[in-house]
């Protein structure tokens, strides 16, 4: 059937007023408002992606997201309207939610106010090349195996008690890191393979009592709430990372992301959401390495 051309002039407007309004996510790279320019309008959009982590953040990428890091922004975006008196929304745009790598490059390649949602440490090398925010918790690295292997007792003794084990690692992770830096100090002869997310290490875990990962303490929290069989080797632990909201370089939004953090990570709110997502025991836990 043929439409009449007043129909098809509406059509194409209508296209285009659709594409303006999805412009920020339209051309494969994420882009979202700069804040000059969201001040100057009294309104803008913003790009959230994110990578899946149990209580930080976890959804279809497409639509709102729930966590710590969910609520974070949502309250962040409450912030600006109170403070700057602009108008901002939020869009989805997450191709994977299981690939770090992946996140890790289109933050990076992402220009404006796009913001990327996760248990992301920050660390001298990646604030090099993305921008960051102020810390919004500290986080426990710790080795998980299945709960079938014998608890480890002292660092030193990781060849013998993990004899014939290989470690999976996330690559470019901060817990690939750790791993690197086991296999060098303690055991040389440790087997390492890759894969693309912390999820996948955890369901490996649960499937395999010959390998071993070093991840973040959420997953150990999420395994015991959800009682799967999943062991800590506290002999292990590394307590010195942090985790932020990562950006692009060309994100201008960052100083106030980072001051809106800085006081709301001591409010009601923030324990709140880490009480709602991580659990109620995760706040005595989190007080013991702060």
């Amino acid at each position: 059937m043929r439409l009449p051309k007043s129909h098809i002039t509406i059509c194409l407007i209508s296209m285009v007023l659709l594409c303006v309004g999805t412009g920020h996510i339209a051309s494969g790279q994420l882009r979202g408002d700069t804040y000059l320019s969201a001040k100057k309008k009294g309104s803008g959009y913003i790009v959230v992606t994110h990578v899946d982590a149990p209580g930080f953040v976890v959804g279809p990428g497409s639509g709102p997201l729930k966590g710590i890091c969910a609520d974070l922004m949502n309250q962040f975006v409450k912030y600006i309207k109170d403070k700057e008196g602009i108008e901002l929304k939020i869009l989805y745009n997450t191709k994977d939610t299981r690939n770090f790598t992946q996140f890790l490059k289109e933050v990076k390649q992402g220009d404006g106010g796009v913001f990327g949602l996760s248990n992301t440490t920050i660390t001298k090398a990646r604030k090099a090349e993305y921008n960051f925010s102020s810390p919004f918790i500290t986080n426990i690295a710790m080795t998980l195996t299945n709960n079938k292997v014998p608890t480890l007792t002292k660092p030193g003794d990781m060849s013998n008690t993990f004899a014939g084990f290989t470690a999976l690692a996330v690559r470019g992770s901060t817990n690939e890191k750790n791993i690197l830096t086991l296999k060098k100090i303690y055991y040389p002869d440790l087997k390492i393979a890759y894969v693309n997310s912390s999820q996948e290490v955890v369901e490996k875990l649960l499937a395999n009592d010959k390998v071993l990962g070093n991840l973040d303490f959420t997953h150990y929290l999420d395994a015991v709430k959800n009682r799967r069989p999943i062991k800590r080797h506290p002999a292990l632990d590394e307590d010195s990372e942090q985790f932020g909201v990562i950006m692009p370089k060309s994100n201008d939004w960052a100083p106030l992301l980072s001051t809106f953090i800085d006081g709301y990570v001591k409010g009601i709110e923030y324990k709140k959401s880490i009480a709602n997502h991580l659990g109620r025991n995760a706040l005595s836990f989190l007080s013991k390495i702060k």
